[in-house]
């Protein structure tokens, strides 16, 4: 388990976007619970089983790829990082947008530059757009980009220089590409828009160096001439822990109630409850913070941050599973699904 201090820097690091952490930053209660479930690098989750009426699943989330969602990670962090502005992180964005193509979506790019700490960075949000069955949008969501920072190492020679991102970065990625494989075959009930943003890592809370592009793109819903304004969404971020649990957020609740509620009547469909939303309740400022309050988009946050190699240079594909990957992958596909066109 990590220690105390570590958490308190992850929350406060995850709680502050501007001004809006002065009114909404919150303590959070009670101490983090783990549940620790035995796996190796590619191995089964030890000692756990489900039995689970696969009658009331759909078909698309049992066509889930756990190895080839764990394999769209590894690529990711064999680039090396993805710090904005840097070569790595255009062979990332190249990579995001070919699958995308590969699984049939319509590819945009979101292209803006900021200037931050006297330096200026160009950046780009990667977009999908996969054709439901209706023309009402979600919105699905994850930062690629890595921190160039390994702030929380414990070897302080390590921490100025940049992460490899397994699960802080690549593994909401790998979740959000292998969803877009299955839709391939699986036309969602409503159009899916699938957003890959940069800059969500690059600096400081404190002066404003964070969610870049997901604040870029809450204030230009409008991409080439294409509405991108979702119904609603729901951001992965760290999701590929082997001893993973998502926390239950504040934000998530206040503002995308009905989101979070489908997204754990979805999980318990899988038996997979004991994994989403758990308490204590934590207020986490992340990216979908500017989707629900500047763009107006309900968007819940799956994330686990109690990760003992967050911001270090441990944060390596070991660390993850293509079982948590799976976990998460079909949990959101099952909510997809199942919702109204």
């Amino acid at each position: 388990m990590k220690e105390v201090g570590k958490r308190k820097f992850k929350v406060q690091q995850k709680s502050s976007i501007g001004s809006i952490a002065n009114a909404r930053l919150y303590s959070f209660i009670g101490v983090l619970g783990i549940i620790v479930f035995a796996v190796s690098w590619r191995g089964c989750i030890g000692g756990v089983s489900f039995s689970v009426d696969e009658t009331n699943i759909n078909p698309a989330t049992l066509a889930f790829n756990s190895e080839r969602a764990f394999d769209f990670l590894v690529k990711q962090v064999e680039f090396g990082p993805r710090v904005p502005g840097t070569e790595e992180s255009v062979k990332t964005q190249n990579f995001i947008a070919q699958k995308l193509q590969e699984a049939g979506a319509k590819v945009l790019r979101q292209k803006f530059s900021v200037t931050y700490r006297g330096k200026t960075y160009q950046m780009a949000n990667v977009i999908g757009i996969v054709k439901g069955k209706s023309e009402r949008k979600v919105l699905l969501c994850a930062h690629y980009d890595t921190r160039p920072v390994a702030d929380q190492d414990p070897n302080p020679e390590n921490r100025n220089k940049p992460i490899p991102g397994a699960n802080d970065g690549a593994s909401g990625v790998a979740v959000l590409l292998e969803i877009a494989q299955v839709l391939k075959t699986h036309q969602p009930p409503r159009t899916v828009v699938f957003a890959f943003f940069d800059g969500e890592d690059l600096g400081d809370i404190e002066d404003g160096g964070m969610f870049f592009g997901s604040k870029h793109f809450a204030r230009n819903l409008t991409v080439d001439g294409i509405n991108l304004k979702a119904e609603m969404g729901v951001l992965l971020d760290m999701v590929g822990d082997r001893d993973f649990k998502s926390n239950d957020e504040w934000y998530s609740r206040f503002y995308a109630l009905q989101v979070v509620s489908g997204l754990v009547q979805a999980a318990q469909k899988l038996g997979y409850s004991r994994y989403f939303f758990q308490p204590p309740t934590l207020t986490i400022l992340d990216d979908h913070v500017p989707l629900n309050e500047i763009a107006g988009i309900p968007t819940a946050n799956i994330i686990d941050f109690d990760y003992p190699y967050w911001h270090t240079l441990q944060d390596t594909p070991d660390k993850c599973s293509p079982q948590t990957l799976s976990i998460v992958g079909k949990t959101v596909l099952q909510w997809l699904m199942s919702q109204q066109r």
